[in-house]
């Protein structure tokens, strides 16, 4: 009983640490867009302590899937410029995965060479 009591308690710790929504800016020196995508994709992997699902009787089907930009939805949002003055990349998971913990996929990012830069905020 003592076993399920700490397994419950550390779940609903490890889900506490996230937030629905987290974008972070990434940058990296020679790197393009596809290498940004398969790295982002490997640390989210990683940093889902959940991976599996459940079965999905209603699976959305790709006429019904909403492609629209929507930080609502949660997750982890990553945006990218492969060179200066580029047009972003901006992605997530198809959907949003709710046992993502970010620090592990920040962290995960970080030792693949990337750092964080401030966003974008326009013309002064």
């Amino acid at each position: 009983m003592k076993h399920l009591i700490c397994l419950l308690l550390f779940c609903f710790c490890l889900n506490g640490c996230s937030s629905t929504t987290r974008v972070y800016y990434w940058e990296k020196e020679n790197t393009g867009a596809e290498r940004f995508i398969r790295d982002h994709n490997y640390c989210l992997q990683k940093a889902d302590f959940w991976p599996w699902t459940f079965i999905n009787f209603m699976p959305d089907a790709a006429d019904t899937l909403d492609l629209r930009l929507n930080l609502k939805d949660g997750g982890i949002w990553a945006n990218y410029s492969p060179y200066p003055g580029a047009m972003p990349i901006f992605v997530n998971t198809a959907t949003p995965s709710k046992t993502v913990i970010y620090w592990w996929y920040a962290r995960c990012m970080r030792n693949a060479g990337y750092r964080e830069r401030r966003p974008f905020g326009g013309p002064l």
